[in-house]
């Protein structure tokens, strides 16, 4: 039975991601399915080569049952297949002639999907009385995909001036821009004991490239209601950066353990060097020229200012592997140093493990403070399993979260006066599935 889900689960994992990720580079990648499962504590709970970036100090205590060795060496092989499906709506406000709310009307529903996978290695052998480990790890780190498809109608009328039952279809308003950006981990870790271990990991983001699509598709004689734009399409190359993450962890007593990490911060930038700027109104990063409504433009180039972060975590497992408990709870301060648009931020998650011999059952919560100025907080609800066949362990982790916000007409159509904003609602279901072996 579990094979079936794992199947279904791995042909059927779907990613996207929510608006503003190529200005905020939500990370979506690098990613455990266990850590997942657990309120996305990925600094404390990391058991795959995702390690390296997050919390290279915990790949010593990774890969303690391996039956086999090569010449004498630990080894483990994981690979993670990760995504995100994002339902987006948007809608405006329906009013009664004094002005009052009545209901929300959705003009646009939009479900972005794609996949990428994550790849890693990890050995580890013994040298006099310490443990020496390193660890590889390879895939996305974050998208720049979305996709935006609007149906745009016309008013039908007959000759006798009787108003149509069905509007026809005028066009489509579209955006869309595709592109991943890459990174590579490189992280050694010695355990000093079984009660310490420190951690250093070199992760380079390569270069990369995006391309984009706006433009409106008139499929009739007719241009009513549709967008007066400036059809758009082009490819955008960016430069990558490269950043140090170190950790250690202290096993204080006999079942609580204490992580520390440091994780630099980077620069993501197009050639344009473009700095996106705010809405007036919204407070929200614009992406398109509404100076001259008449030929809207989109505005290209990309300017990601990756973090430095600040990380405390701790763990207390009481226990066995067969019939334990495990309780852990991670703070992680992300601090931007080279935007003026995003804000610095607190995430808090925490994270539940429950296991009774074959049972595996976890869940958790993560909290995350706005990183834009007039975004709420997110708070996103996560849960998981696992099942493990000699060497082989299966992890899963799912996770949901949703957001709402106020934001500007995508294509506004000259002569359309609309007195309020878009309300914007946003689903975001996360799935992770790894599978790790351990020779």
């Amino acid at each position: 039975m579990f094979y079936r889900i794992f199947l279904f689960l791995g042909l059927n994992i779907l990613m996207s991601q929510s608006f503003f990720n190529n200005v905020t580079a939500n990370e979506i990648g690098f990613q455990s399915g266990r850590a997942s499962a657990m309120g996305q504590t990925h600094f404390i709970n990391s058991n795959t080569s995702v390690a390296t970036l997050r919390n290279p100090a915990r790949l010593s205590f990774i890969n303690k049952s391996g039956s086999n060795k090569f010449f004498g060496l630990n080894i483990q092989l994981d690979a993670s297949l990760t995504g995100l499906v994002n339902t987006e709506r948007r809608s405006i406000d329906v009013q009664d002639f004094f002005g009052d709310f009545l209901t929300e009307a959705d003009y646009v529903s939009n479900d972005n999907i794609y996949s990428y996978n994550h790849f890693g290695l990890i050995g580890s052998f013994n040298i006099f009385s310490f443990n020496a480990t390193a660890g590889l790890s390879y895939g996305p780190w974050s998208t720049l995909d979305y996709s935006y498809s609007e149906e745009v109608r016309g008013s039908q009328s007959f000759d006798d001036g009787i108003i149509g039952i069905r509007d026809p279809i005028i066009g489509y308003h579209i955006l869309n821009h595709d592109g991943n950006i890459n990174l590579r981990s490189l992280g050694f870790a010695i355990g000093v004991s079984e009660l310490l271990s420190f951690g250093l990991s070199h992760n380079y983001i390569y270069d990369g490239s995006y391309n984009y699509k706006f433009y409106a598709e008139q499929l009739t004689e007719s241009s009513q209601n549709l967008s007066s734009v400036s059809n758009q399409t082009g490819h955008v190359n960016f430069d990558g950066d490269s950043f140090l993450s170190i950790s250690a962890i202290f096993r204080m007593l006999k079942n609580s353990e204490l992580s520390i990490g440091y994780e630099k911060n980077a620069l993501i930038e197009s050639g344009e060097q473009f700095e996106y700027s705010l809405s007036n109104t919204s407070g929200l990063p614009n992406y398109v020229n509404y100076e001259d409504i008449s030929s809207l433009e989109y505005i290209q180039g990309l300017t990601i200012d990756k973090p430095e972060k600040i990380k405390f975590g701790f763990m207390y497992n009481q226990g066995s592997s067969k019939n334990g408990r495990l309780f852990s709870v991670e703070l992680i301060k992300n601090n931007f140093l080279n935007s003026q648009i995003v804000k610095d931020y607190l995430k808090i998650n925490m994270g539940i493990e429950y296991i009774s011999y074959d049972t595996v059952f976890r869940f958790g919560i993560s909290y995350k403070e706005p990183s834009l100025q007039t975004l709420s907080p997110l708070t996103t609800l996560c849960f998981g399993t696992a099942q493990q066949y000699s060497n082989l362990i299966l992890d899963i982790g799912l996770s949901y979260s949703y957001q709402n916000y106020h934001y500007q007409d995508l294509f506004p159509v000259d002569g359309d006066v609309r007195p309020d904003y878009d309300n914007v609602h946003e689903s975001n279901w996360n799935l992770v599935s790894t599978v790790s072996y351990q020779f």
